[in-house]
C-alpha cells in the first residue's frame, strides 16, 4: 500500500472510487483539507493499495478544480507525497480549472519561482468565477477526448509506449505515463472541486438549489464527484438555532446547500479541531460518516463479491491525525 494512504482511511477511500460515487469533506478554519483532498487524487490515480483488487476502479483522469488554493500550493505540497503535478499536467492526466485566478490577468513580477514554474503548465482558467463561467468551462473540459488510450496497458499489464520525454522520474513518484489503469475509450473522469461552497457565498444571486442541480448534471458526466466544503460553526449556525428570523441569508443557505451535499454523498470526511483545545502531537480529528446515498446498500446494484461485502461492513470511525513536516500524515485511534 502506498504510504501516502493513511492504512485506516484506505478501505473507505477505495470505495470512493466506486462509480457514480459522490464524496463529501467538510473541514473547518483550523484544519484545512488540501492533505486529503492531496490522498484522494492520488488514490484516483494509482489506487489505494498495491494489489488488482480496485484495477478496475482506479487509475481515472481527473478534472481538479481549485476555487480557493493556487496551483503552486497543490504542485508544492503533491510534491512531497509522490504527485508530479507538472508531468501529470503535461501528460493530462490531471486537468486543472484554476478557478482562483479566473478572469485574472497573469502578473509574473512579483510570482516566487513556484508560482513562476507553474504558470507554465497547461490549465483551464474560466472568464470569471461566475458559476456559469465555471459551467462553461468544465463543459470545455469534459467535451474533450480521452489522452490515456494512447498509454492503454498490455495483457501483461505493461505499457506498450514509452515514457514521455520528461525524463527519467524519481522511484518514490508513480510516472504519469506508466499507470497500469488508463483510461479507455469512453470512459468518464473524476471530477474533485475544492471550495465548491465559494461560489455559493461570492455569488448572493446563486441559490442552493441552483448550486446542487449544477452538481447533479454533472455527477451524471463524471465517474465519481469529489467536493469539499467549509463547515465552521458560524456558517451553520441557523441550523441549530429555534426559530426563524435570526438568520444571515449566506447561514442559512450554507447550511441548507451542506446538509443537501451530505444527503447525496456516499462517505463525508469530516476535520476538525480537538475538543479539548490543541495539542502539539494532534493535528485534529477526522471523523469518516456514511452519507444519504445508500442505494447500493438498499439492493441496487449491489454485488456478491467478497471486495463488496467487506465494502458494505464498513462502519462510521473517527480517528486522530497529525501532519508531519515531510507532508506525511499519521491517522491513529484513539488510545492507541
Amino acid at each position: 500500500m502506498p504510504s501516502s494512504i493513511p492504512v485506516p482511511l484506505a478501505a473507505y477511500i477505495a470505495d470512493c472510487l466506486a462509480p457514480d460515487t459522490q464524496t463529501l469533506v467538510t473541514s473547518v478554519l483550523t484544519t484545512p483539507s488540501p492533505w486529503l483532498s492531496l490522498r484522494l487524487l492520488y488514490a484516483t490515480l494509482y489506487g489505494v493499495d498495491d494489489g488488482p483488487r480496485h484495477a478496475q476502479q482506479t487509475g481515472h483522469e481527473v478534472v481538479f478544480v481549485s476555487l480557493l488554493r493556487p496551483l503552486s500550493l497543490w504542485a508544492e505540497m503533491g510534491k512531497k507525497m509522490g504527485l508530479d503535478f507538472a508531468s501529470l499536467l503535461r501528460n493530462r492526466r490531471i486537468t486543472y480549472v484554476d478557478g482562483l485566478t479566473g478572469g485574472i490577468p497573469s502578473t509574473a513580477a512579483t510570482a516566487s519561482t513556484i508560482e513562476a514554474d507553474t504558470r507554465q503548465l497547461p490549465t483551464t482558467r474560466p472568464r470569471s468565477i461566475t458559476l456559469k463561467d465555471i459551467k462553461d468551462a468544465l463543459d470545455d473540459v469534459l467535451r474533450r477526448p480521452s489522452i490515456s488510450t494512447s498509454t492503454r496497458p498490455t495483457p501483461s499489464g505493461h505499457l506498450s509506449s514509452s515514457r514521455s520525454a520528461d525524463g527519467v522520474f524519481s522511484p518514490r513518484i508513480p510516472p504519469a505515463t506508466a499507470s497500469p489503469f488508463a483510461r479507455s475509450v469512453g470512459e468518464k473522469p473524476l471530477i474533485l472541486i475544492d471550495g465548491i461552497d465559494f461560489l455559493l457565498a461570492s455569488q448572493p444571486s446563486v441559490s442552493p438549489v441552483e448550486l446542487q442541480s449544477f452538481l447533479a448534471t454533472l455527477r451524471t458526466k463524471c465517474h465519481g464527484l469529489m467536493l469539499t466544503c467549509q463547515a465552521d460553526s458560524p456558517l451553520l449556525h441557523w441550523s441549530s438555532t429555534s426559530g426563524p428570523g435570526h438568520e444571515t441569508p449566506l447561514e442559512r443557505n450554507h447550511a441548507h446547500f451542506l446538509t443537501g451535499l451530505a444527503h447525496s454523498a456516499r462517505w463525508v470526511f469530516q476535520l476538525r479541531g480537538l475538543d479539548t483545545g490543541s495539542a502539539k502531537d494532534v493535528s485534529g480529528v477526522i471523523r469518516v460518516s456514511r452519507g444519504g446515498d445508500r442505494g447500493m446498500y438498499d439492493g441496487v446494484g449491489v454485488d456478491d463479491s467478497p471486495d463488496r461485502s467487506r465494502e458494505q461492513d464498513l462502519a462510521d470511525g473517527e480517528w486522530l491525525y497529525q501532519l508531519q513536516g515531510d507532508s506525511a500524515v499519521r491517522v491513529w485511534a484513539r488510545g492507541e
